[in-house]
C-alpha cells in the first residue's frame, strides 16, 4: 500500500473494494493496530494517532471483523462475545450477566446462536456470526467488516447488513471490504476503490454500477469477467460419479450423477448437508447407508487417501483450516499431496519440485515474487488458486471443491472459472459447492438445490435463473416436487 488517502465518517457505511493484493486489508490492519504504517498517519475525530497494538485500537475505538477468524475455539459463544470485558464480582466472572448480555446481542442481531455453545462445534458460518458479534459488543466508534459475507447464505447476509445498518444509524463509522461487488453498491453510502495500493476512486455509490468499480480496479474495462460459459459435455458412457440414496451425518438419500467432462453445481442454504454430502463422497466422513459409483464401479473410500488413489481431488471451503500450510512455501503448498512422486529413495528432489510447482502455478497464475515465500504472504485469490494448482501437479479425474471462490476478488474469480471450465472441456469431472448463485448459473452445466439434507429439485443451469434457484432452496412453493425439472 503506498500513500493511500481515506476518511470515514460516523454514521455511514463505506465499501472499500479492489483485487486481492490492492492493499484493502493491509489498510484495515493498520487501521485496527496489527501492521504499522511505514509513512503517513492515522486521524481519529481529527487527532493524529498511531496505534501500538489491536488492544490501543480498540481502546480508541476501532475494531475489525476480520476474515480468518480469530475466535477461541474451546470457549463457549457468550465467552467469546464478551471475551476482553467478562462482567465479574469480586474477580469471577458472573456467567448469569454474561448469557443476559449475549442473548440479548443475538436477539437483536436476528442470528440463531446458542449463547453457551461451544464455537469448536460450531459450523462455518456460526462461527462468522459469532465474529460479527464480538465486535458489536466492543461498542466501537469504526468497525470494519473484512470479507463478511463469505461464509454466509443470502439470508444471513441480509441479517449481517442490517447488523451494519443498525450500527451506521446508531452514529457508528461501518467500513465493508468485500468482492460482492453488487452487494457493496446496495448497502453503502459511498465507495473507495484501491489498485496496487492507491485508492483510485471514491463516489457516492447512487450512481454507480458493478462495471464501473470493476473498470477502476483493473484500469481499464474487462469484459467477460465471469468466464465463457463451459462446452456441453459428453453424452455418452457412464457418469464419473453417481450417488444412489446416499445417507450420512447431515444429508440423507442424495441420488445423483456427475458425468464425463460435466461441471456440477450443489447449492443451498448453509446447514442443507452441501459439505457434508462432498465430504462423505471423498471419505473425509463415512456414509451409513447408500452407493457411490465412478465410473459405472462402487465404491466406498475408508479414507481421503483411498479418495486420492481413485482419481478424485477436494478442495475445502476453508483454505485456513483445512487446505494451506500457512508457514510453508507455495511451492511445498502446491506439491504436498504428491510428495511420492516428487522424491528419491525417500529423500525429496527439491529441483524437481520447484518445477512441478512452478508449472503447476503457471498454469492458474499464482502470483508470488517467489514460490519458496510462506504462502500465507500471498493474497486470499493467489492462495486459493495454489490450491487448484496442487492438483494440476498429477490431474485427477473428478475434482470436489466447496467454495471455489471465497473470499476472492472479481479477476481471480475469472481465472478460476476459467481454469474450472477447461478443467472440464479436458475432460474431467467437477462438482462443486457454492452460495454464489451467479457462479453456479455462469460455469456449471446442470444445479442440484440442497435442502434440510436432501436434494430438492435439479436444474439444467442453461435455462434457470436466481429467482428459481432461491424459491428451491427457501422451498418457496411447496407444491412443486422434489424432482428433475
Amino acid at each position: 500500500m503506498d500513500s493511500a488517502d481515506v476518511s470515514f465518517k460516523l454514521g455511514q457505511i463505506h465499501g472499500l473494494v479492489g483485487q486481492n493484493g490492492a492493499g484493502k486489508t493491509t489498510l484495515a490492519r493498520m487501521l485496527c493496530g496489527v501492521l504499522s504504517p511505514d509513512s503517513g498517519h492515522i486521524e481519529v475525530e481529527g487527532a493524529p494517532t498511531s496505534f501500538a497494538s489491536p488492544r490501543a485500537a480498540l481502546d480508541a475505538g476501532v475494531t475489525m471483523v476480520a476474515q480468518e477468524l480469530s475466535l477461541v475455539p474451546g470457549l463457549t459463544v457468550a465467552e467469546n462475545l464478551l471475551l476482553g470485558q467478562l462482567p465479574s464480582q469480586f474477580g469471577v466472572c458472573n456467567s448469569g450477566e454474561m448469557l443476559r448480555r449475549a442473548r440479548h446481542l443475538i436477539e437483536d442481531s436476528g442470528f440463531n446462536l446458542d449463547p453457551a455453545a461451544l464455537v469448536s462445534t460450531l459450523s462455518q458460518s456460526d462461527r462468522q456470526k459469532t465474529e460479527i458479534l464480538r465486535a458489536v459488543a466492543r461498542n466501537a466508534r469504526l468497525v470494519i467488516f473484512d470479507e463478511p459475507r463469505s461464509s454466509l447464505s443470502v439470508h444471513e447476509a441480509a441479517q449481517v447488513y442490517g447488523v451494519m445498518r443498525a450500527l451506521a444509524a446508531s452514529g457508528v463509522a461501518v467500513v465493508l471490504v468485500s468482492h460482492f461487488l453488487s452487494e457493496v453498491l446496495e448497502v453503502c453510502d459511498v465507495v473507495t476503490v484501491m489498485r496496487d495500493g492507491l485508492a483510485v476512486m471514491h463516489a457516492p455509490t447512487d450512481d454507480l454500477t458493478p462495471r464501473h468499480l470493476v473498470e477502476h480496479m483493473v484500469g481499464s474495462t474487462h469484459d467477460g469477467l465471469q468466464g465463457g460459459r463451459p462446452n456441453p459435455p459428453p453424452q455418452h458412457g457412464a457418469p464419473r460419479l453417481e450417488t444412489r440414496g446416499l445417507t450420512g451425518l447431515g444429508f440423507e438419500e442424495i441420488s445423483l450423477t456427475v458425468g464425463v467432462g460435466e461441471i456440477v453445481s450443489i447449492v443451498g442454504l448453509v446447514g442443507s448437508g452441501r459439505t457434508e454430502f462432498i465430504s462423505a463422497v471423498y471419505g473425509a466422513q463415512k456414509p451409513t447407508s447408500g452407493t457411490i459409483l465412478i465410473d459405472g464401479a462402487p465404491e466406498r473410500f475408508r479414507s481421503p487417501r483411498a479418495a486420492k488413489r481413485a482419481g478424485l481431488a477436494y478442495i475445502s471451503e476453508s483454505r485456513q483450516t483445512d487446505g494451506v500450510f500457512p508457514l510453508l512455501g507455495a511451492d511445498t503448498n502446491i506439491t504436498v499431496a504428491h510428495m511420492e512422486t516428487i522424491s528419491r529413495f525417500g529423500l525429496l528432489a527439491r529441483r524437481l519440485q520447484r518445477d512441478r510447482s512452478a508449472d503447476a502455478a503457471r498454469r492458474v497464475d499464482v502470483r508470488a515474487g517467489s514460490l519458496s515465500q510462506p504462502i500465507s504472504s500471498l493474497s486470499g485469490g493467489n492462495q486459493q488458486k495454489a490450491l487448484l494448482a496442487r492438483w494440476l501437479v498429477q490431474p485427477p479425474q473428478l475434482w470436489l471443491i466447496d467454495e471455489p471462490t471465497r473470499g476472492v476478488d472479481v479477476v481471480s474469480t475469472a481465472q478460476i472459472h476459467s481454469v474450472i471450465v477447461s478443467l472440464a472441456e479436458a475432460g474431467m469431472s467437477v462438482l462443486m459447492v457454492t452460495s454464489d448463485l451467479d457462479e453456479a448459473l455462469a460455469i456449471a452445466h446442470r444445479i442440484y438445490v440442497f435442502r434440510d439434507g436432501r436434494v430438492e429439485r435439479e436444474f439444467d443451469a442453461g435455462t434457470t435463473d436466481e429467482s428459481a434457484l432461491l424459491a428451491a432452496a427457501f422451498a418457496a412453493d411447496a407444491s412443486e416436487p422434489r424432482q428433475l425439472t
